[in-house]
């Protein structure tokens, strides 16, 4: 009997042991960065001045991303006309950077350029703000993704 005894505590001892091993070598769970794909809304700054950027944005393979860039007009800034243009670009999900540039006019509006995007995403991946690179007269962009109304 006192053998048996021993036996079932050696063996309890031992699955406890184990599920001790088994929970000290697990990794804590890392919450995983937000996507940056789906639909962003917000402005962006640049000669024309203060302008409406609705920014769709695709997955790629790996780290590649796609995207459609529209602007047009915001009520301080009523006289800016309405184009769009596709975009390439990358997003590095550890550092949430988001670098894209345009590549192809869907709606050209005269005598405006596609411009790039260079930016970070929020922690809580709610609003990428960043830089216009490389424009002599842009400066900064952010995007939000948009608030869905409840009817």
């Amino acid at each position: 009997m006192l053998r048996f005894a021993l036996v079932s505590c050696a063996a309890i001892g031992c699955l406890a042991g184990a599920m001790f091993l088994t929970t000290a070598h697990a990794e804590p769970q890392l919450k995983k960065p937000s996507a940056v794909a789906g639909d962003w809304t917000g402005r962006y700054i640049c000669g024309q001045g203060i302008t409406r950027l609705d920014l769709h944005i695709e997955p790629g393979a790996g780290n590649k991303i796609t995207a459609t860039f529209r602007f047009g007009p915001l009520p301080e800034n009523p006289d800016i006309p309405k184009g769009a243009y596709k975009m390439t670009g990358t997003y590095d999900p550890i550092l949430r950077h988001v670098a894209l540039e345009g590549v192809k006019w869907i709606e050209y509006p005269q005598n405006y350029i596609m411009v790039g995007l260079d930016g970070r995403m929020d922690a809580d991946g709610g609003r990428i703000k960043g830089v216009v690179p490389r424009m002599f007269n842009c400066s900064e962009f952010e995007v939000k993704r948009p608030v869905e109304l409840i009817s």
